[in-house]
């Protein structure tokens, strides 16, 4: 299996598996939706402080409840390389990518037009009719350290995100 099919499979995995919990979450709650953004606190050292939980029920009681992947892919670690990229590949789930990268963090301003793009914070791009909105659920840099979870977002989301990295010239980097 090459790393292309690698991303589809574990983004539609998870997509199927969110799917489901949707469909669940809809059965147990009178009021809800799926996929609903809020900006938090400056301590949730999110991305823009913005955060797309996966589901968040209405009325009183409210709350936000998110989905635990029941299965995720799993693979022989593999190496795979883009440009002047280098990349170990060791684990690869959709709702809890981290890429770890070698050499200088790279300014959070980097990462502004891949973040209005695939988070959309002011939902301009979002497809009414969709049943998900295709959208990344959350981003925080730390440090090296960059957690993504991936949500409904296409696999272009996470390939755009290599491209990115790999055009601020970092060489290598472990995807965990």
């Amino acid at each position: 299996m090459d790393f292309e099919d690698l991303m589809e499979l574990s983004r539609d995995s998870y997509v199927s598996q969110f799917a489901s919990f949707i469909e669940k979450q809809q059965a147990l709650h009178e009021q809800g939706a799926p996929e609903v953004k809020f900006q938090l606190s400056d301590q949730s050292g999110l991305y823009r402080r913005l955060y797309c939980a996966d589901y968040a029920s209405g009325g009183e009681g409210g709350q936000i409840v998110e989905m635990t992947p029941d299965e995720e892919v799993s693979f022989d670690p593999i190496s795979v390389s883009l440009g002047e990229l280098e990349m170990t590949v060791q684990r690869l789930n959709w709702h809890d990518v981290t890429l770890t990268l070698e050499g200088e963090a790279l300014p959070p301003d980097a990462f502004g037009e891949w973040f209005e793009t695939w988070f959309d914070p002011e939902d301009v791009n979002t497809d009414w009719d969709s049943k998900f909105s295709s959208h990344v659920h959350s981003l925080l840099l730390d440090g090296h350290d960059i957690h993504v979870d991936f949500g409904t977002a296409p696999v272009e989301a996470l390939v755009e995100l290599f491209v990115l990295i790999e055009g601020a010239g970092v060489k290598a980097a472990t995807v965990s």
